[in-house]
């Protein structure tokens, strides 16, 4: 996973060339939305103009560069990825709000392809905020629990105090409990029955998963997947 940076940014900002212009509010599908009817194609730098707004309801080619001063929101109806060089918001890039949090998968990639490209001189990938917003809200409200019994090394399965929310194929992370901190663990989900976790490979160490004498001593195990990824 490439290293992410939220700069904020007062400094003017100008960009190569611009292919690409948001100048009516709609779908980002929607011909209708783009300057001369031309849809974003890979390698474009794109500009949401002022008081646009553009909902973004199909995956992206790997973009140039995007220009955020009206608004940028996902679409819910379906999994979205956009892809791009990087990001510079403006306006607002919206996927969820806290009252109605985004329920599809929704990715951010930031591709390398290579340019020797300078913004503001902090390289070419990244999403930087020039007095803009970004909202990323997710569906996850359960993204950590703890052990109800102790994982013993080599098992395979494991029992936790809640499994809500959590699915096959998710990616969860067990915390050391002892002295050594490296004894932390990642596993993928196989199965959940109840509260009894499957995992894809057995545990190198165990896992302490006890109260003694009134103090909760239990290992908290961490939800890594989620609905929306930067990346």
């Amino acid at each position: 996973m490439f290293h992410l940076s939220l700069l904020a940014a007062a400094a003017c900002f100008s960009v190569n060339v611009l292919a690409e212009e948001a100048v009516s509010s709609g779908n980002w599908s929607d011909s209708s939305t783009w300057a001369g009817g031309n849809i974003p194609e890979a390698g474009d730098q794109v500009t949401i103009n002022n008081d646009v707004d553009v909902v973004l309801d199909t995956d992206t080619p790997e973009l140039g560069g995007l220009t955020i001063s009206g608004k940028l929101s996902f679409s819910d109806d379906v999994d979205q990825e956009l892809s791009t060089e990087w990001i510079l918001i403006f306006g607002e890039l919206e996927i969820g709000t806290e009252a109605n949090p985004h329920t599809s998968n929704a990715s951010i990639t930031l591709v390398d392809n290579g340019k020797d490209e300078q913004l503001m001189g902090m390289g070419h990938r990244g999403i930087m905020l020039s007095g803009g917003t970004l909202n990323l809200h997710g569906n996850i409200t359960n993204s950590r629990t703890k052990l109800a019994e102790t994982a013993e090394k080599g098992s395979s399965t494991i029992i936790v105090a809640n499994t809500d929310q959590w699915k096959v194929g998710d990616e969860i992370v067990l915390a050391s409990t002892d002295f050594e901190p490296r004894q932390a663990e990642t596993r993928h989900i196989t199965a959940i029955s109840g509260n009894s976790i499957s995992l894809d490979e057995p545990l190198e160490y165990m896992h302490f998963g006890e109260i003694t004498y009134e103090v909760d001593e239990r290992g908290e195990v961490g939800l890594l997947t989620r609905n929306i990824k930067v990346q």
